[in-house]
C-alpha cells in the first residue's frame, strides 16, 4: 500500500504523461454543448473540443464531476494509499471542492481507517499540475500529509499568472467577466490582462490591440513586484498554438529560452471559459 496517494481532476490540464509519471488518480468534469454532454478527457478530448467550438459556435458549459462517480473514485483510491489528498480548483469558481469535502466526510464516517485530505487550491489549470508535482517530490521525501499540503500550497502561491484571452465573450457568459467590460473591450480592441486574485480571475491591466501586445506583456512581467529575472522559471498555458509561439519568443528574447519550461494546451473545462484564443504566462516571484 502506498504511503500517500494523490488525486485530481481535469481542471489542473495535466498532459497523461505526467499523469503516468507522478501516478496520480484523476476524476473528469462533464462539458456540455446545449443538450449535448460529454465526460472531458474520456468522450471528448481538447481537439476536438476547440474544433466542436469553432463549428457550432456555441459556448459550452462545464458541470461537476457526478456525484456518485467522484463517491467511487474517492473510495477506490483512498483504500489503495494511507492518505489520499485530492487537489480541487478554486472553490470561489466550483462546487468540486465542496461536494469533494462531503464525501470524503462520508467516506471516513463508514470506513475510520481512511483518510482523505481535499485542498483547495485556490487556483486553476497547470497551477494545480504544480501543487500535486511539488507534492508528490515532497513524499518522495517522507513529508507528512499535513506538511505536503502546506508546503505544495506554498509552493505555488510563489507563482503568479497573465492571462489574455481572444474573444471576452467566453469569460462575460461563464461569469467570469462583467458583461460591460467584455463590450467596450472588444468595441475599443482593448485587451484584459488577467490574473488569480483570491481564487477568481480578474482583471488586472489592460493593453490595446495586439501589435505588440507580447512585448508588453513581458514589460508586465518585468515590472512584477519580486520578479528577479535571474531566479525565476515560467510556463506558457494556452489553447492557440500560434500565440503560445509567439508569447514563447517574446519572453524567450528576453530572459533567455532555458526560463520556459513547459507549454501546457488548456483543456475543455478552463477552456470553456476562455475560449479557444487563449494565452498565458505563469511565472515565478521571488517571496516579498
Amino acid at each position: 500500500m502506498k504511503r500517500i496517494g494523490f488525486m485530481i481532476d481535469t481542471s489542473a490540464d495535466m498532459p497523461e504523461e505526467l499523469i503516468e509519471k507522478y501516478d496520480l488518480k484523476k476524476v473528469n468534469f462533464i462539458v456540455n454543448f446545449d443538450d449535448e454532454g460529454f465526460v472531458a478527457h474520456e468522450e471528448i478530448s481538447n481537439e476536438e473540443f476547440y474544433a466542436k467550438i469553432r463549428e457550432t459556435g456555441i459556448h459550452p458549459k462545464t458541470a461537476q464531476t457526478p456525484y456518485q462517480t467522484l463517491y467511487d473514485a474517492l473510495l477506490e483510491n483512498a483504500k489503495e494509499c494511507e492518505t489520499l489528498i485530492f487537489y480541487t480548483l478554486s472553490s470561489k469558481a466550483s462546487g468540486q471542492y465542496q461536494t469533494a469535502t462531503l464525501i470524503a466526510k462520508e467516506l471516513m464516517e463508514e470506513n475510520p481507517e481512511l483518510d482523505i485530505r481535499v485542498v483547495d487550491t485556490q487556483k486553476f489549470s497547470m497551477y494545480i499540475g504544480m501543487a500535486v508535482i511539488k507534492a508528490y517530490e515532497l513524499a518522495q521525501q517522507g513529508a507528512s500529509a499535513d506538511e505536503i499540503i502546506e508546503k505544495s500550497l506554498e509552493h505555488i502561491n510563489q507563482y503568479e499568472v497573465y492571462l489574455i484571452v481572444d474573444d471576452l465573450n467566453y469569460l462575460a457568459k461563464g461569469g467570469r467577466l462583467k458583461k460591460t467590460t467584455a463590450i467596450i473591450g472588444t468595441m475599443l480592441d482593448i485587451k484584459p490582462v488577467l490574473g488569480i486574485v483570491d481564487g477568481l480571475i480578474e482583471p488586472l491591466a489592460n493593453l490595446r490591440v495586439k501589435k505588440k501586445i507580447y512585448k508588453k506583456l513581458v514589460e508586465m512581467v518585468k515590472e512584477s513586484d519580486g520578479f528577479n529575472p535571474d531566479n525565476t522559471d515560467m510556463m506558457i498555458i494556452h489553447s492557440n498554438e500560434v500565440y503560445a509561439n509567439e508569447l514563447h519568443t517574446a519572453l524567450a528574447e528576453e530572459f533567455g529560452d532555458e526560463k520556459i519550461t513547459a507549454h501546457i494546451e488548456i483543456g475543455p473545462i478552463i477552456g470553456t471559459h476562455t475560449g479557444p484564443g487563449a494565452v498565458a504566462v505563469v511565472f515565478r516571484k521571488e517571496c516579498l
